[in-house]
């Protein structure tokens, strides 16, 4: 866990200096001589540039979003039509979260925005009826920051203090009561935004990286928090970007990495924690959220990937790459003539998003359509909307391979799909180990997998979830070691995930290695349970119907051919991608395929399947999974090991890499003998069940008519080594701080290989 920095507030104004001039939410009056961004003149030049004239579209929806594109129309040209259905909107209607829900929380920033951006067409008493209707509105998110047990890893947080902050800079200077309630929402929103352990110092420890999965970080908590800056960037003398940048890890940049990170080749995001089939798309108010982030950014060239990444959201999902409510958000943040280079296909091909705290990991191959990505979540836990996948892994080569199971759906409901399932362990490429004696919170049956943590959500700041995350279990996870090699060619994890489970687990790794040339992963997992009759399952999940089968080796090979296609909307992304899954340990095993009609949500120790309460949820572009492979040891015993070799590939690969098991003469090292060509490939973990280092000198063998790249693991970081290859010395080289050894040998044949220690 990231410790929490000691950030003081330096220098910074007990109050906010606020134009007194409207419009001030975005766009500035001309006249403006408080804020920074765009002015009205500048607005109103861009009616008559091609570029925007694709957001000027017909609004969807009465809402209060749909009310806002009027008032930016009204901004633009002035437009009485455009002004009357705002007027009466603001004049009929109050929301609060009691009655609306997330929409309560929603409405007071889109009406303050609207008020706004029309106030020069209100009269005074127009004026002073829609402040009371605000006023009201912003109560609700007020009290709810004040007194609603806001926790600062949650949307919800985010929502309302996005519609605090606005309205506190729209009513600032206006007749009392009204610039009275604006100090006191002003001061509340500073608070929650520089108080110590609040949310700059929050961001800063998470380093832009989010846990609530697609549904709400993106689509969320990102937008408002983006929304919500550059709000007091026009309209205020505070410039939160300026300020991230300098004192809290450019954790705005971060952000955009972490959102770039989490999309895949395909342009949609990865499936992760709580989300529904339209926000597993990467538009609606994506894209807006991109440009609005962009322009914020003083960093020229984290802007111009941004800004390259939202033109690519545009291209693939065409008219559908915004919901038309929020086209104002283009026509004020698009910057067309800004520079796009260079690109965001020059980002690391590996990234650790959250280091300390949330852990996301990608590997990829390339950034291209074809390209491989594989997401790894190996950190600790925030909110209900996570799930309790840690050590979970997802796989998409043209079309999702090893997807996360389950829909989105009636959050809490005893018996329900998402309680017993979508949120649960069985749902997720993780390992089971099923204590038939484990007790779960109400509502919840045994699904032999993770802590079941609800009711957590109760962190005010990062100081109380520091001083509470331990002793509550939300230490879920700790990444022990993290290396990628791009001249190499490979990424190496691992991770301790027995703080997930119960006491049922005494010991618990898992280790991935990632070589992205050939395609290959090999997941290599190391458990140790309270008794030996405790059952184990390894999971991994899919959308299609896979075929196992036995080989004359012993080991098991699992083959799934991915089939579908996606229409964006501006392109289509065919799904013909194929996995082959080499399962090499235990050496006793047994491979069961699960799913089909009846089966798709299936809960082995209940006997019970799980369906989403509508079939409709249970849509193709969520992928929620339909089938899933299990891997039994049919030997009991407290200790195992479990060995899988993956190859990923196009569709049109009929027959895999041979992956034979490897081990070393004295029991020290088990890995994967990868027969590819014109190149083997050898992965080699350490054996002992606690994990390494390993002691040297460490000999194997191999026969093979091609030369071999060797990677180990786990051995004495920093150790200076001697490589030998058929008694001849091949390299003296050291073990790099991770633990990792790679090399090349160029002998054909069988061969010798000792790794020894330097003297």
């Amino acid at each position: 866990m990231v410790p929490l920095l000691a950030l003081a507030l330096l220098a910074i104004p007990p109050t906010t200096a606020v134009s007194p001039l409207h419009p001030r939410i975005f766009v500035r009056h001309d006249a403006a001589v408080v804020g920074r961004g765009l002015r009205l003149y500048a607005l109103r030049d861009r009616l008559g540039d091609p570029a925007y004239a694709a957001w000027r579209r017909e609004p969807s929806g009465k809402g209060a979003a749909a009310i806002l594109e009027r008032a930016a129309r009204y901004l633009e040209d002035g437009s009485a039509a455009q002004l009357e259905p705002v007027r009466t909107f603001l004049l009929s209607n109050t929301f609060s979260y009691a009655r609306h829900d997330v929409g309560g929380f929603l409405a007071g920033a889109e009406m303050a925005t609207a008020f706004d951006w029309i106030y020069a067409g209100l009269s005074d008493a127009d004026r002073a009826a829609a402040m009371a209707n605000i006023v009201t509105t912003a109560d609700s998110s007020a009290s709810f920051l004040r007194r609603g047990q806001p926790d600062i890893n949650h949307n919800y947080t985010y929502m309302a203090l996005n519609t605090v902050a606005v309205c506190g800079l729209v009513l600032k200077g206006e007749a009392q009561p009204y610039n009275q309630k604006a100090e006191e929402y002003l001061a509340l929103a500073r608070e929650f935004i520089e108080g110590p352990g609040r949310v700059l110092d929050t961001w800063n420890a998470r380093q832009g990286a989010w846990a609530e999965g697609s549904h709400y970080t993106f689509h969320e908590t990102v937008r408002h928090l983006v929304m919500m800056f550059q709000a007091y960037r026009t309209a205020s003398d505070i410039d939160y970007f300026t300020r991230v940048e300098k004192r809290y890890g450019d954790f705005l940049a971060k952000a955009g990495r972490f959102l770039v990170a989490s999309t895949r080749p395909d342009l949609t995001f990865e499936r992760i924690g709580d989300c529904s089939s339209n926000r597993s798309l990467a538009n609606i108010t994506v894209p807006l959220t991109v440009e609005a982030l962009a322009s914020g950014l003083n960093n020229a060239a984290e802007a111009a990937r941004l800004r390259s990444f939202a033109q690519a959201l545009r291209e693939a999902y065409g008219p559908n790459a915004l919901n038309s409510s929020f086209d104002w958000g283009m026509r004020i943040f698009l910057e067309p003539r800004a520079p796009r280079k260079p690109v965001y296909t020059t980002l690391p091909l590996a990234m650790r998003l959250g280091e300390g705290t949330y852990e996301h990991i990608m590997f990829r191959n390339g950034w291209t359509p074809d390209s491989t990505l594989i997401t790894i979540l190996a950190g600790d836990h925030f909110t209900d909307h996570q799930h309790f996948d840690k050590g979970q892994f997802l796989i998409y080569r043209r079309g999702g391979l090893a997807v996360d199971s389950g829909v989105y759906d009636q959050m809490y409901k005893p018996d329900g799909h998402w309680n017993e399932y979508a949120s649960r362990t069985l749902a997720h490429n993780c390992l089971l180990v099923y204590d038939p004696d484990q007790t779960f919170p109400k509502g919840c049956t045994n699904d032999g997998g993770q802590n079941v943590l609800r009711g957590k959500q109760h962190h005010g700041d990062w100081s109380t979830y520091l001083a509470h995350y331990k002793k509550e279990g939300l230490d879920t996870a700790e990444v022990l070691a993290y290396d990628y090699d791009e001249r190499n060619q490979y990424g190496y994890l691992r991770c301790n995930l027995a703080g997930a489970y119960s006491s049922k687990v005494s010991y618990y790794d898992r280790q991935f290695v990632y070589l992205p040339a050939p395609d290959f992963l090999v997941v290599f997992d190391r458990i140790s349970a309270a008794r030996a009759d405790f059952a184990k399952r390894w999971l991994l999940h899919f959308q299609d119907q896979p075929d196992a089968q036995r080989r004359d080796s012993g080991a098991s090979l699992t083959t799934l051919k991915r089939r579908g296609q996606l229409n964006l909307g501006g392109r289509t992304a065919t799904y013909d991608g194929a996995l082959f899954v080499h399962t090499l340990l235990p050496a006793e095993h047994a491979v069961t395929v699960v799913g089909g009609p009846g089966h798709e949500f299936f809960n082995p120790f209940t006997g019970v399947n799980y369906p989403p309460s509508k079939p409709g949820l249970v849509a193709e572009v969520r992928e929620p999974g339909a089938w899933r492979m299990e891997v039994a040891p049919t030997r009991p015993s407290a200790d195992d090991q479990f060995l899988h070799a993956l190859q990923m590939a196009d569709g049109s690969v009929a027959q895999p890499v041979d992956a034979r098991l490897l081990a070393d003469t004295g029991n020290r090292v088990v890995g994967v003998h990868f027969l590819a060509r014109p190149e083997n490939q050898i992965v080699l973990f350490a054996r002992r069940q606690n994990g390494g280092p390993v002691e040297l000198p460490v000999t194997y063998e191999i026969s093979s008519p091609d030369a071999a790249r060797h990677l180990l693991v786990e051995l004495p970081p920093r150790a200076r080594v001697v490589i030998e290859v058929n008694g001849k010395a091949l390299a003296r080289t050291t073990v790099d701080p991770q633990g990792v050894l790679n090399f090349r040998d160029r002998a054909r044949g069988a061969r010798k290989i000792i790794i020894r220690a330097a003297r």
